[in-house]
């Protein structure tokens, strides 16, 4: 059975996007869209036209990166230093 309309979900599901960009798309006006109350209805015509979200097929790695050199972390101050530093007197 062809249905007319979808809800966002399902018509989140069909383009291979998230609910919330559904909603952008339809406040953008990218993606028609009726509303009934609460509730969206987003015409199968609409979900047709709309061109889905590439996906990439593979990930490509980039330049090597040079090895950091580890520097050693400063000592903490001691309790004297630290109050000296607050202003404490």
């Amino acid at each position: 059975m062809d249905r007319e309309y979808f809800s966002i979900p399902e018509a989140a599901a069909m383009l291979g996007i998230s609910r919330i960009a559904v909603f952008k798309k339809v406040k953008k006006g990218q993606l028609a869209a009726l509303r009934f109350g609460r509730n969206w209805a987003v015409p199968a015509s609409a979900i047709k036209t709309s061109q889905p979200a590439p996906r990439p097929s593979a990930v490509t790695a980039g330049p090597a990166l040079p090895p950091q050199k580890n520097k050693a972390a400063p000592a903490p101050p001691s309790s004297d230093d630290e109050m000296n530093s607050m202003g404490w007197d």
